[in-house]
């Protein structure tokens, strides 16, 4: 084969290993962006679980002194109704705007515990949510893992399935960007290699120095210069 021929073709070779690389670089940065937001739902998550009994405590106690309230405005306004009753022609009028306060008194009551019921019905709905959403992280957790699962580069315990719960999902998160981190430097020298390789036989072919360019343009300079383009 002439060494025109041999040069491009081992510079081919390098540029398909170039592409590979950059492709699985490119898959690894996709899978360290939902590991990160897995963690970033788990944090959420966990500082739900965390603050919900308390929680509850506050908006149980709101509706319990709500509902205390209702209560007593009720029986000041069946009072109030019945002082109306048996009010006198004189004291009627007093009478009946004791009963429009107490109405009105009533009427905020009942409002405050509207609020108050509201209030707990909606965080028993995202306490809902959140166990929803904390079992459908662990599936994908899962998933991820399995795609990581006897990859090289990998380490066996970023394929390695979570421990259910949120915690379980934080440890393995952690070694799972850990593996990430490592398996992305190791392709990245790789690569650097390969653009290093491509530029030494470009340099050498070119007779010129060439510094950190990428495969596809040593290719294209070298090609070129045997007028293959």
């Amino acid at each position: 084969m002439p060494d025109r021929e041999r040069v491009l073709s081992f510079l081919h070779e390098l540029e398909r290993a170039d592409q590979e690389v950059e492709a699985v670089l490119a898959e690894l940065d996709g899978l360290a962006r939902e590991i990160d937001s897995a963690r970033s739902t788990v944090s959420r998550l966990a500082d739900f679980q965390e603050r919900l009994p308390s929680e509850r405590e506050r908006l149980a106690a709101d509706l319990g002194r709500a509902k205390a309230e209702v209560a007593a405005a009720e029986d000041a306004l069946r009072a109030a109704e019945s002082a109306v009753a048996s009010a006198s022609e004189d004291s009627r009028a007093d009478a009946q705007r004791f009963e429009v306060r107490a109405r009105d008194r009533l009427s905020v009551g009942e409002r405050r515990a509207a609020e108050a019921e509201t209030g707990v019905a909606a965080l028993e709905q995202e306490a809902e949510e959140a166990q929803r959403a904390a079992l459908e992280l662990e599936e994908k957790a899962r998933r991820l893992a399995a795609t990581l699962r006897g990859r090289p580069r990998f380490a066996d315990d970023a394929g390695r399935d979570p421990r259910p719960g949120l915690e379980g999902i934080a440890e393995w998160s952690e070694t799972a960007r850990a593996a990430l981190f490592v398996a992305r430097g190791q392709l990245t020298a790789e690569r650097e290699a390969v653009i290093r390789q491509a530029n030494e036989l470009g340099a050498l072919t070119l007779g010129e120095p060439l510094t950190s360019l990428g495969t596809a343009r040593v290719t294209q300079r070298v090609e070129e210069k045997f007028g293959e383009r």
